[in-house]
Formats: C-alpha cells, structure tokens, sequence
C-alpha cells in the first residue's frame, strides 16, 4: 500500500499546484454597443480578477485589466456616450492594463 502513496501524494500536489478555478462574477451587455464580462481566477489562493469586452454575440473576448481585489471585487460598468464606457473600481490592490490600443 505504501507503493502508492508517494505517486497519489505527488499528483495531490501537482493538483493544488497547476489547479485554477474560474468563476463569472459579473456580466453588462450593450454597454456602448459592446458586452463585457468580469470574472475572477484562483490559481491556489492568489485571485485575480478580470475584466473582458467582446462584441455582441461572439464568443472571443479581449482582457482590457487584471486586479488583484480590494474589498469590492466587481467594477461598474457605465455607458458615457455611444463611444465612451467608463469603468469603475473601489480599490484594488494592484492592476495590469493592456499596453496596447483596443478597437472594433
């Protein structure tokens, strides 16, 4: 029995190592003509939450930021004008944005 041990200890921990768990918190469609998608990954205990834009009625999403959350985790998500969405965020204590330019 000790045989198996060791190989079901290491893809245990391989498991909790490489698992990510994905969960939509949030989704605002027609914001501006565009639909957007918040969601949150936790690859073991390190979230992170997401914020997608994707034209309406496709399935391929653009990531514009990543945050890792404050208190509040989801953004508002506001239409300006036909060209302009704000997005709002609480707190967050650290944030990636894309570096290049976004278009339709």
């Amino acid at each position: 029995m000790g045989f198996l041990y060791l190989p079901l200890a290491l893809l245990r921990g391989l498991v909790i190592a490489t698992a990510c768990f994905t969960e939509v918190l949030a989704e605002a469609r027609g914001v501006s003509g565009f639909d957007f998608e918040v969601n949150e990954t936790d690859c073991w205990h390190s979230p992170a939450v997401s914020v997608y834009v994707l034209k309406p009625g496709r399935s391929k999403k653009t990531r514009l930021f990543q945050y890792h959350r404050g208190t509040n985790p989801v953004p508002i998500i506001t239409s300006i004008d036909e060209r302009t969405v704000q997005i709002s965020l609480a707190n967050a204590s650290s944030i990636s944005c894309r570096s290049d330019k976004w278009g339709h």
